[in-house]
């Protein structure tokens, strides 16, 4: 079961379909939710003058960045205290964006789960804080739409993308509590280079099992003749009527640190359900 939710929260629109999310997700596990606030401050900019050395000029002062939070502050405690039932707390952090990054990653270390913001819209800094938590994360990391709202009758299907690599498998253990509570979990596999008998034994099947001993009911499901893989398993999602689903996020962290691999950022910038996470 979750118990420690965490939810980021900006001051925007968007809170409150993430907020809406971690709500039903706290009712359903009885967890405690914690609002992680980031004021976020613009970094100074240092101009030089002949013979004075730079001089610092702040692009928005920090007093101003100061008032703004505290009042953005004082309307999400306000929101908070309207949820029903479930018991809560609001943190605030006034940082730079790299202090942010490390403020997020921090508090994903003593919780179950984190509720964040859809990436890849207009808002490029919460893409870049959401990337940044996918990575350093040491939990699940729940992705919300901005125009969705959890179902009234909690994650009764949930679609769980497999691949055999480590980060499905992570992903798959980080969902275990919503995976128990689902009336059916789809396990699916996109089938590429071939026919699945090729390798002496159904692919997927030893996952299937894993989940079947965990009191899952379990559909195998291959999806076959598409040349997208992120598309195939966004129309089996909703041709399944999933309420949620679930991935690895897979990336090139070597080589550019917060670039997420194609299939894993179409998913997510694109799917219109919740998707969890993990790398």
């Amino acid at each position: 079961m979750f118990k420690d939710i965490l939810v980021h929260l900006n001051g925007t629109e968007g809170d409150e379909g993430r907020l809406v999310h971690a709500e039903a997700i706290c009712r359903a596990h009885d967890a405690f939710l914690t609002g992680i606030y980031l004021n976020i401050a613009r970094v100074p900019l240092a101009v030089g003058y002949a013979g004075f050395g730079t001089a610092p000029i702040l692009a928005d002062p920090q007093g101003a960045t100061l008032a703004t939070g505290d009042k953005v502050a004082q309307d999400l405690k306000e929101r908070m205290e309207k949820l029903s039932g479930v018991s809560h707390e609001l943190r605030r952090y006034d940082v730079y964006m790299g202090e942010a990054i490390e403020a997020l990653c921090a508090e994903s270390r003593s919780a179950d789960l984190f509720v964040v913001a859809q990436p890849y819209g207009k808002n490029a800094e919460l893409s870049e804080l959401t990337e940044a938590l996918i990575f350093g994360s040491s939990g699940g990391v729940l992705i919300a739409p901005e125009n969705s709202s959890p179902p009234k009758n909690g994650m009764k299907t949930v679609l769980v993308a497999w691949s055999s690599t480590k980060e499905s498998a992570r992903a798959v253990s980080e969902a275990m509590p919503f995976l128990k509570m689902a009336d059916k979990v789809i396990v699916a596999m996109v089938d590429e280079g071939g026919a699945p008998e090729q390798f002496g034994k159904e692919p997927g099947a030893d996952i299937a099992r894993h989940l079947s001993r965990h009191n899952c009911n379990v559909e195998l499901k291959h999806l076959t003749g598409w040349d997208n893989v992120a598309e195939a398993l966004l129309n089996e999602a909703e041709k399944s009527g999933a309420n949620m689903v679930v991935m690895g996020s897979y990336g090139h962290s070597r080589i550019r640190q917060w670039v997420l691999g194609g299939v894993t950022r179409h998913i997510l910038g694109k799917s219109p359900l919740p998707v969890l996470t993990a790398h």
